[in-house]
């Protein structure tokens, strides 16, 4: 199935609100919530729905319990996914121990820096390594996904670590675009220009 980077993105933030209205014993949901609690419109998601083969709308909606077992099982999101997280300062060390991932599947289970003084000083229950076993790490630990949190300077360095590793994706929160290989998904978290976005929009909508 080939879908488009945003039909995906739409369907990952699906799956979540589903999971977020399971919680809460909502047993059906419309897809007017639906547009609205991910920013697209009806169209769209009834559209996204119908590429996936998804389930019939009714009058009361969609059954949240099941579709979101049928998107958990089409696109392997209730998989447990096994991550590390490269760089350890501020960020990296808060990311560390982020409950969310671990509730939400994904199961961070190293950390690494290049810093020694750093690794002994971190309190957390993960394991922390240096930089220079991250290959060794990555292959004994079956680690699939890659967090970057290192200084510009650094990342195109250490997404080739993870790329020679083994890992089958990357996030990175770098502020920097670096070069990956296209057999490996990746994504660029800029917090800067996000927050550009966010001030040009609500500038936008006071004019």
């Amino acid at each position: 199935m080939d879908l488009s980077n945003n039909t995906i993105e739409r369907i990952c933030k699906i799956f979540g609100h589903l999971d977020a209205l399971e919680k809460r014993g909502v047993d059906f949901v419309s897809s007017k919530e639906l547009a609205g609690e991910i920013g697209a419109t009806e169209y769209t998601i009834r559209k996204d729905i119908s590429l996936l083969g998804g389930p019939g709308y009714t009058r009361k909606g969609y059954e949240v319990k099941s579709f979101k077992k049928e998107l958990g099982e089409k696109f392997l999101l209730t998989k447990r996914r096994k991550a590390c997280i490269v760089g350890l300062g501020r960020l990296g060390t808060a990311l560390l121990d982020y409950e969310n991932f671990q509730e939400d599947g994904f199961e961070i289970v190293a950390g690494f820096d290049c810093s020694v003084n750093k690794i002994e000083r971190i309190r957390t229950s993960i394991d922390v390594f240096a930089v220079s076993r991250l290959e060794e790490i990555v292959e004994a630990r079956d680690i699939e996904l890659g967090i970057v949190a290192v200084p510009a300077e650094s990342a195109q360095e250490v997404v080739d670590l993870l790329t020679k590793a083994g890992v089958k994706g990357i996030l990175n929160f770098s502020p920097v675009k670096v070069n990956i290989p296209t057999h490996i998904v990746h994504l660029d978290m800029d917090f800067t220009n996000a927050l550009r976005f966010i001030a040009a929009r609500f500038i936008m909508k006071k004019t």
